[in-house]
């Protein structure tokens, strides 16, 4: 709704986790040998009830902002990624999670309001609106975990009935 474009349904086929969180890594350029460590944990053949295209959208969205808040640390900056799948009955719990600096107060407040939840020069603050949104269509949810250190973002994506 914010582009004025449509998503459509997200239609109810199971796939595979783990080899789209390795795309999303591959595209990242993700591990960075010395500088960014990546932990993708999950069971190999965890699948989840999920539209392949949005869920990568908003697995890449997470990922890039949590290797651009290490990068923000300076020009010696070095950090770690981590996404860990898991199920519990008919839910699948994905993390992502960083150790940068987090998130400022005053942006944690307005995270997943269009227009106002960027915390980087120059962003629009689409990105974890639009990433809330693909979530909550696939009848799930997505928060921001407390933490003392980095960011982490809870997703939980239950399974469709077929």
């Amino acid at each position: 709704r914010f582009g004025r474009a449509e998503e459509a349904a997200p239609p109810g086929d199971q796939m595979l986790l783990m080899p789209l969180v390795t795309e999303v890594a591959d595209n990242l350029g993700l591990p960075r040998e010395g500088i960014i460590a990546l932990d993708a944990d999950m069971d190999p053949a965890l699948r989840i009830d999920a539209d392949r295209d949005q869920l990568y959208r908003v697995l890449s969205y997470l990922t890039r902002n949590a290797v651009q808040a290490i990068e923000s640390t300076g020009a010696e900056a070095k950090g770690s990624v981590s996404i860990i799948g898991r199920r519990a009955e008919r839910i699948v719990q994905i993390t992502v999670s960083d150790d940068g600096p987090g998130f400022p107060p005053r942006a944690r407040e307005l995270l997943f309001q269009a227009f106002q939840g960027s915390t980087r020069r120059g962003g629009t603050g689409l990105g974890l609106a639009i990433a809330f949104e693909l979530i909550a269509a696939h009848g799930g949810t997505m928060r921001l975990l407390d933490t003392e250190q980095g960011a982490a973002f809870e997703i939980r994506i239950p399974d469709r009935a077929t």
